[in-house]
């Protein structure tokens, strides 16, 4: 298999206009009712991390109306979109993975149809990382994958390979507790990518320490 972040990142910079348009076609209803829960917890002007951020659509844009957002993407040309969508917003080009902000420093870290690209066997350093990027009390918002899937390649998502790794919905739910977050919400929650069908676990939780 050749090096996953790169068929990955590859992958999102050669599909950047059939992404935006599945974007839109999805929709936001499901996107808004956890951006409104998030609205409704945070203060205003609160540091946020958006973990695979893309195009900055619809996400960032309505994050970056309420809060100070540094948007996460390992897609240059992701984030080239990005920059001109929102330009109230900062966006760095990397890995999610081992990204080295200061400890206790973000109100809230989210991440969004993003964490299911990178290979499972880094989620539990990806989310010990959150955790210590965290502050006390700060907020965990992302989607993880509903069904078991060991890394696999799609030869064409979207126009492009695309590479895809996650854990079932409960594994996710455990790994998380046992991170030290505490779980305010998981849910299973139905999309359709066109006709396509495809779940993800919605978590929410808090850094208690």
């Amino acid at each position: 298999m050749n090096n996953p972040k790169e068929i990955v990142a590859t992958g999102y910079n050669q599909i950047t206009q059939s992404y935006l348009q599945l974007v839109e076609a999805m929709g936001i209803k499901v996107r808004e009712k956890y951006l409104n829960l998030l609205i409704n917890f945070l203060p205003v002007n609160a540091q946020v991390l958006e973990l695979g951020c893309g195009a900055g659509v619809p996400m960032t844009q309505i994050l970056s109306k309420h809060f100070q957002v540094i948007g996460i993407d390992i897609s240059s040309e992701q984030l080239s979109l990005a920059r001109q969508n929102v330009p109230q917003a900062k966006f760095i080009l990397s890995d999610m993975v081992n990204l080295e902000f200061e400890s206790n420093y973000f109100d809230a870290v989210v991440a969004f149809y993003s964490i299911t690209h990178v290979p499972r066997t880094e989620h539990k350093q990806l989310l010990s990382n959150i955790y210590r990027m965290l502050k006390k009390g700060g907020l965990m918002m992302l989607t993880m994958g509903y069904r078991d899937s060991p890394d696999t390649i799609s030869p064409d998502w979207f126009g492009s390979p695309m590479f895809f790794s996650h854990f079932d919905g409960d594994t996710n739910s455990t790994l998380v507790q046992e991170t030290g977050f505490n779980i305010i919400q998981a849910e299973d929650e139905i999309e359709y990518e066109y006709n396509n069908p495809v779940c993800f676990r919605w978590i929410v939780a808090s850094k208690l320490q």
